[in-house]
């Protein structure tokens, strides 16, 4: 990690974010912080849904994991509110993706979307 930016909360795009899960180096994590029913309905493939009242940093992650933190859309206070839960937890790099699913969905990017019982 470049000490340089240690702390400091970036801003990047939809676009931006689906080249980077491309590239799996150096670790990150894509945290959806939309409602638990938003996130079973549809998600970024691979993402965890994250409270924003959470006080530690998600299970499989550290201090110097890349969180990219995706909401509902450009105007999501949820984003902010886990940034600010993330750096009390010591998360040192933070990507706040603007636009969250709204942006993510018009750029058609892939979704991981829930499995529905077919079954009547």
């Amino acid at each position: 990690m470049d000490m340089h930016f240690e702390g400091v909360v970036f801003h990047t795009y939809a676009a931006e974010l689906s080249r980077r899960i491309t590239y799996p180096h150096p670790p990150f994590a894509v945290l959806d912080v939309r409602d638990a029913a938003a996130f079973d309905r549809e998600r970024i493939p691979g993402s965890l849904l994250y409270g924003t009242a959470e006080t530690q940093l998600p299970p499989g992650t550290t201090e110097t994991t890349e969180f990219f933190i995706v909401g509902a859309g450009l105007e999501d206070a949820a984003v902010r509110n886990a940034t600010l839960s993330l750096r009390k937890s010591g998360a040192r790099r933070i990507v706040e993706v603007i636009g969250g699913m709204h942006e993510w969905k018009q750029q058609g990017l892939p979704l991981e979307r829930a499995k529905r019982d077919t079954a009547a």
